[in-house]
Formats: structure tokens, C-alpha cells, sequence
């Protein structure tokens, strides 16, 4: 046998022993429900794959996680509106996507058994940041024709987050501010993601090496500086979007259980106030969320998320500001 001969056999057998284990990895995954849920996005850095049905602490307590037809962890819902009923468009991250909550008990399924004429949309993906959350709503969320856009803010890590170029091994897009106004900088997606969201084998190889400055890195411009400008332009574009899609806009902020009873972090004051100051519709739910703490209800799961009785309360405080503000049931 020739030398040449031999390496193209050896290179043969190396080509089978990938492509089994690969399958391998594949059948078990689906066979465990721990299948990919995640590719690469040339708008949002990335976004979920459909019609995935997923375990694992964030899809849920109890129950598997799933996404539908488009992606979204929510119900088919058609893109053409039934002119009986309103619709709510809800975004935000971790906390609206139900981080340790089962389909059902999230307040966007909540909210529909409060108002059964209103169709809730959640759009919402965990562990994206307000940058991402103004690009779902442009380039996803408007083709919904809402009649309310919420924003579920969590201070705790929204001006973090929009510091990212890059964010546990993934692109995503971000944003600059020159002279006030917000320049897009889309994700630029490396090799490494291309190749992670190929091969299950790879992913296998290369998740040990997930850490370090690779797998997360600030945008130059926001590595030290102060975000708060940044978030508050972030929130007054999604409400300029929403307004010139005739949809009204509101945001509710989520706060950290270690928060109740007490008044926001200095940032995050800030930039409650900046929102406040440029006339952005607010729910802040500390007051409610304190109260019901102090009277011993359980309002989050153990990881500081909102836990189903949480969910409940933060639909019934959102349709009473919707109810109170005319916003779903027009006079």
C-alpha cells in the first residue's frame, strides 16, 4: 500500500469517525430534549431556532421549554391581527422570557386569562440587553401590528449589558452615541460561532475554553464609560418606533429581591429619571412587589427571578395600567 494510499485512508476513517460521532452527540441530544436552541443572527448576534423542545434551568421548572414556528418561546400566534381583539407586544430579557417558570405561568399567559380578549406576543429571549430588545421590535416585532409595546427593564444588568460587542460567546449588535444620536454597529460573527453552531462535536471541543476575553468583550466606546445616556436613547427609539406604528408604549421595571423596601442603586436611579424626564410611559413594580414580600408571599424563584406568583402579580398590576390608561379597552 502506497503512502498516499494510506492517508487517504486514514483520513477516511477519521472523516467516519467524526461524522458518527457527531451523529451520536445529535441523537442524544434530542433523545435528553438538550438539542441546540441557538444560531447565529445577522440582526440580533443570535436568536433561538423553532420548533425546539428543550429542558434545562432556563427553559423552565417542571415542564420542557419549546419555541414556535418563528422562534419565540410563546404560542402560534398568526401575524395578521383578528379586529376583535388588542395585542400586546412584549419584550424584555430573562424575567418576560420566564427563566425558571413553566409555559402557562409566565404574565404573558397570565395576562391573557385577566383580559381573555387580548392576544399577549412575547418576544422576549434571556440574557439579551436593550440594544438587542430595540432590534427584535424593528425588525420582528412590528410585523405583530401591536397596539402596546411593554419593555420589561431589569436595571440590574440592562446598563451592563449594552456594553457588549460580544456576550458569552456570541456577536451581538450595539450601539454608539455620537452627538445623541444612536449609531447600529451589527454583530460581526466570528469563526468560532459559525463553526460552534455547525457541529455538535465542536461545541463539545471547544465549550472547556469558555472563558477569558473571548468569550466576552465591551464595545470600545462603553468599556468604562457611563451607559446611562446610552440605555436612556436605547428606550426613547423603542418608544418613537412603537408611537410611529400607532402603537402605545410602556416600561415596567424589574428589580432584584435583594432591592425591595429600598430605593434604586445610583444608576439605576438615574436612569429611572432619564426615562421620566423624556415623557416614557413607567410601571415600577417595587412598591407592589415590597409589600407583597413583607406579607410573606413568595414572589421570586430561588434565583432571584420572578417565581409564578410573581408572574401573576406583574400581570395583574400590568392590566390595571392598561385599563387605567384606556390602552385596551379604547373609550
Amino acid at each position: 500500500m502506497t503512502r498516499r494510499r494510506k492517508l487517504l485512508q486514514r483520513l477516511a476513517l477519521g472523516l467516519l469517525a467524526f461524522a458518527a460521532a457527531e451523529a451520536g452527540l445529535r441523537v442524544l441530544a434530542h433523545l435528553t430534549l438538550r438539542e441546540r436552541s441557538v444560531v447565529a443572527d445577522p440582526d440580533l448576534g443570535w436568536r433561538y431556532l423553532p420548533n425546539v423542545k428543550k429542558v434545562g434551568r432556563f427553559w423552565g421548572r417542571d415542564e420542557a421549554g419549546w419555541t414556535n414556528d418563528r422562534g419565540w418561546r410563546d404560542a402560534e400566534t398568526p401575524l395578521e391581527r383578528d379586529a376583535t381583539r388588542r395585542r400586546l407586544l412584549l419584550l424584555g430579557d430573562s424575567f418576560t422570557f420566564g427563566v425558571l417558570a413553566d409555559y402557562g405561568e409566565r404574565f404573558s399567559e397570565v395576562i391573557e386569562e385577566l383580559e381573555p380578549d387580548l392576544d399577549a406576543v412575547n418576544l422576549a429571549m434571556n440574557a439579551i440587553g436593550t440594544d438587542q430588545e430595540l432590534r427584535i421590535l424593528e425588525a420582528f416585532g412590528l410585523d405583530y401590528s401591536p397596539d402596546v409595546v411593554v419593555l420589561t427593564a431589569f436595571l440590574g444588568n440592562d446598563l451592563h449589558d449594552i456594553r457588549y460587542a460580544r456576550k458569552n460567546s456570541h456577536s451581538k449588535p450595539w450601539y454608539d452615541l455620537e452627538d445623541g444620536e444612536l449609531v447600529l454597529h451589527p454583530p460581526v460573527v466570528s469563526w468560532d460561532e459559525r463553526l460552534r453552531g455547525t457541529s455538535y462535536l465542536a461545541e463539545l471541543v471547544m465549550r472547556p475554553f469558555d472563558r477569558g476575553a473571548h468569550l466576552s468583550q465591551h464595545a470600545p466606546p462603553w468599556a468604562e464609560a457611563d451607559t446611562v445616556p446610552l440605555f436612556a436613547a436605547l428606550v426613547e427609539r423603542m418608544e418613537q418606533v412603537a408611537r410611529d406604528a400607532g402603537a402605545h408604549f410602556l416600561v415596567v421595571l424589574a428589580h432584584d429581591p435583594s432591592r425591595l423596601g429600598r430605593t434604586p442603586g445610583h444608576d439605576e436611579g438615574r436612569a429611572i429619571e432619564a426615562l421620566r424626564e423624556a415623557g416614557v410611559s413607567l410601571l415600577d413594580t417595587l412598591g407592589p412587589f415590597s409589600e407583597a414580600t413583607a406579607r410573606g408571599e413568595q414572589l421570586f424563584a430561588v434565583d432571584g427571578h420572578w417565581g409564578p406568583a410573581g408572574h401573576r402579580l406583574v400581570a395583574e398590576l400590568l392590566t390595571d395600567e392598561l385599563r387605567r390608561r384606556g390602552w385596551i379597552h379604547p373609550n
